[in-house]
């Protein structure tokens, strides 16, 4: 397969490639690290043509972009930002699905051809023809991506709105879990999902790149860096720093229907943010799981927990990045 001439691009073989491929059975052709972070992605995400549609991605000065490592809280993020930016205009919300009014860039890309299959026709055509639909979106458009913004040039030298949101890595890990095991993506025990995740052997790692990388930017204007578990804690906090990033102003009533609508309770319920998610084997699954902040204890042993532990110690040790608890 070609890849963009600039990018160094590392093919996963030998019995790594083995390992997971029998981890991740429906990714058939395999991954590939891009790039001299070595991001590790799917081989049809890697190809020269798809990879330079998302390098090369048409920029307009209004645009909003959602950015994460998945399952940070991302859904959430984007209900919360399209509303404030939309004059919370909740009937659109109430009729509209989410992935419509903030398409996801990256889905036709990550996943193979046979899995999207399996969606509904308006999925399909979301999905399959992503970055058109994105590119073709009316302005002011609000896209969502988990490319790490050094795959996102165009994105990072524009002056659109950027907002990044980060989450507790052990959160994130379970959570990125069980979403896996529930699309019968993912095949390996939890332990062995931690040991790829800790070896930039998952998708969209290395994790401490991504986020770091999006941490040197935050104190440009047009950047809003947040943290899931400051989401949750402080949420009408974080919706009047959001309204303030978009120039907007909510009266205290209106900002108090924002933060029930973005209860995790009646999140779970709203089918336009939770959808359901058809699998190739199984019955569908719902988007949105428990939102806590501490819901990694669950599957966290005490042997794991210590090798994370200093994993991240070691991540963070050369930055002033500080994440909530």
């Amino acid at each position: 397969m070609a890849f963009l001439k600039n990018l160094k691009n590392q093919p996963i073989d030998g019995e790594l490639a083995i390992a997971l491929s029998k981890s991740y059975p429906l990714y058939k052709h395999g991954f590939v690290k891009v790039g001299e972070k070595k991001w590790f992605l799917p081989y049809k995400c890697a190809e020269q043509d798809n990879i330079n549609k998302i390098l090369n991605f048409e920029i307009r000065p209004d645009d909003t972009w959602i950015i994460s490592y998945p399952r940070s809280g991302t859904t959430l993020t984007q209900e919360l930002t399209w509303l404030v930016a939309n004059d919370l205009n909740f009937d659109e919300a109430r009729q509209r699905t989410l992935i419509e009014r903030f398409p996801y860039l990256d889905l036709g890309l990550i996943l193979e051809d046979d899995v999207l299959a399996n969606d509904t026709p308006e999925e399909q055509k979301i999905s399959k023809y992503s970055i058109e639909f994105v590119q073709n979106q009316p302005s002011p458009r609000f896209i969502k991506s988990h490319f790490p913004l050094d795959l996102l040039p165009t994105v990072v030298n524009n002056d659109c709105k950027i907002i990044y949101v980060a989450r507790n890595v052990k959160s994130v890990a379970v959570s990125w879990y069980y979403f896996q095991k529930d699309l019968k993506l993912y095949e390996g025990t939890f332990e062995q999902m931690c040991d790829d995740f800790m070896n930039d052997h998952l998708m969209w790692t290395p994790y401490w790149e991504h986020v770091k990388t999006a941490w040197a930017i935050r104190h440009k204007p047009n950047v809003l860096f947040l943290f899931y578990e400051d989401l949750r804690k402080n949420l009408v906090e974080n919706i009047k720093k959001i309204a303030t990033f978009f120039g907007k102003t909510y009266n205290e009533v209106q900002i108090v229907k924002l933060a029930e609508h973005l209860n995790i309770e009646n999140f779970r319920k709203n089918p336009m943010v939770n959808r359901h998610m058809p699998t190739q084997r199984g019955n569908p699954k719902v988007f949105i799981r428990q939102g806590k902040t501490d819901g990694w204890k669950e599957l966290f042993t005490l042997e794991l927990e210590k090798r994370f532990n200093k994993w991240i110690v070691d991540n963070l040790k050369d930055t002033d990045l500080i994440f909530p608890n």
